[in-house]
């Protein structure tokens, strides 16, 4: 399985021999140690190659680009690739093969596109893409829009991408540079190319992607956390490709569970007969569908606990400060936690007068869920929405961005629209939630047929000092041992119950 890292900054200091080479050299780091003194030395070259260039004999600075450009393009990396390498390490230590490429001799800084059937062939020889690049006014640079366009626009490499992995890392200048926003906005364009996205890892809290402070020319290197975010990004795709691919062989026994989750809807249930309309008429077989409908569930608010779960426990116990039994978690708490994908669903007219919606509330209380070791995580998600035309609430975007942060696995959004009573994209809709399904089903074989004894996802409370001391002291007196060892026996015993060979 290979990943494919993809560069997006016109300053790139590799290409050609110089990717492989890269490549080749990550291969050869045994520690993150030897990563950080790669990277500083690395990035330390680019320093040299812009002083060299002409930065110091007061030159204009696009004289001193185009003075770059006649760099070998075999040693140096710049920040965005430095972020970059970071996750591709952290790819391989997950077993990953890797390539790495940069978009900058494809899509020069002036003149037409070059050397494109080269870069299809790359991208289709490849499994699952880590996309890093700069921040520009809180989005993307033109290279990587250009790198989307491109997959847009021809029927091969859309093919090939469907269903495929995705993840990203962003590189500003400061800590809140704009990354999270570019990252979201690159995640909504990959998941509607149909590919399947994740964030980074649990062991840094699981967001949207990698997240590298750095301005300055050659100072990547020196962001720890930003690169701890890029490594567990890296390691992130590359266990989610590798178990998607290693699952092919094997088949569920049962059904796998899909829980939809109705949190906004009209008082006369439009949202709510709609989809039980289309589970009726068009649901699946070999797919069980749970309809939960909350919009008239008493859901309390959260009111942001300095300890949160309130004990360390195991999946199937409700771990919240909340007891009341009118509250809907207490009563359902079972029903969450036993899915294997969820459509997060709502109902969106133009007239908001006759909505009701508890979608903050829930994604508020889901909080224990996420702190109680990602209790969702890596199933299959997606928003479901009907969208009356015109409604203009974009509903979908605040789901696929909360949703991810349960360390899900993030599909493209299900949107239907409505258009005087009438769903008028219905057929597309119905083949959206015919491949959500499919892709389902998958992911189950994929995150039942791991060994039980690398499921060790915990939630790691950054920030929260309290809570922080909280998890130490349970270590020590071998509390969360044992939580993870009763997770292993439940998570042996699924597997045995739903897996089997083809």
């Amino acid at each position: 399985m290979k990943v494919l890292g993809i560069s997006g900054s016109l300053r790139n200091a590799r290409y050609g021999a110089g990717s492989e080479q890269l490549a080749q050299e990550l291969q050869n780091l045994s520690s993150e140690t030897a990563l950080t003194e790669f990277l500083q030395s690395q990035t330390r070259m680019c320093v040299e190659d812009v002083i060299s260039a002409g930065l110091n004999d007061d030159i204009p600075f696009d004289q001193v680009y185009e003075n770059l450009q006649s760099r070998s393009g075999d040693k140096g990396l710049s920040n965005s690739e430095a972020a970059l390498a970071a996750g591709l390490w952290g790819a391989i230590q997950e077993g990953a093969d890797i390539e790495h490429v940069g978009l900058a001799p494809y899509f020069p800084m002036n003149g037409k596109k070059r050397h494109l059937k080269q870069l299809k062939k790359i991208i289709m020889e490849s499994d699952a893409f880590l996309v890093s690049g700069p921040v520009y006014f809180g989005d993307r640079g033109s290279l990587i829009q250009a790198f989307i366009e491109f997959i847009s626009n021809d029927s091969d490499l859309k093919a090939h991408c469907f269903g495929k992995v995705y993840a990203g890392i962003a590189v500003g200048a400061k800590r809140n540079g704009g990354q999270e926003t570019q990252l979201i906005y690159q995640l909504i364009d990959m998941c509607n190319l149909n590919m399947l996205a994740v964030g980074n890892s649990h062991k840094t809290s699981a967001q949207y992607g990698g997240t590298v402070m750095a301005g300055d020319v050659g100072t990547a290197w020196s962001d720890q956390y930003g690169l701890e975010t890029s490594i567990g990004t890296g390691k992130r795709l590359a266990q989610v490709a590798l178990s998607r691919e290693a699952c092919q062989s094997l088949s569920l026994k049962d059904r796998a569970k899909i829980g939809i989750w109705l949190v906004q809807d009209s008082s006369d249930h439009r949202g709510l007969a709609k989809i039980n309309e289309w589970i009726d008429e068009h649901g699946r077989n070999d797919v069980d569908y749970q309809v939960l409908d909350l919009t008239h569930q008493e859901i309390y608010r959260c009111i942001a606990c300095d300890l949160c779960p309130t004990h360390h426990a195991p999946a199937d116990e409700y771990a919240c400060i909340i007891k009341t039994g009118k509250d809907f978690f207490v009563r359902h708490h079972a029903d969450l936690v036993s899915v294997d994908a969820i459509l997060l669903a709502a109902y969106s007219p133009i007239d908001r007068q006759d909505v009701t919606s508890v979608y903050q509330q829930f994604m508020e209380r889901s909080r224990y869920l996420r702190r109680g070791n990602y209790l969702l995580g890596d199933r299959l998600v997606a928003p479901l929405v009907i969208t009356e035309l015109n409604a203009n609430q974009n509903l979908h975007i605040r789901m696929l961005t909360s949703l991810i942060r349960h360390h899900t696995i993030v599909h493209h959004p299900l949107i239907a629209v409505e258009n005087e009573g009438e769903i008028i994209n219905e057929s597309f809709l119905l083949d959206q939630l015919d491949n959500f399904a499919r892709e389902a089903i998958e992911i189950t074989k994929s995150r039942l047929s791991r060994d039980p004894q690398h499921s060790d996802t915990w939630y790691n409370p950054i920030g929260y000092l309290i809570s922080n001391e909280r998890n130490q002291e349970d270590r020590r007196q071998g509390v969360l041992t044992k939580v993870f060892d009763e997770h292993q026996v439940v998570l042996t015993k699924e597997k045995s119950r739903r897996i089997a060979a083809k």
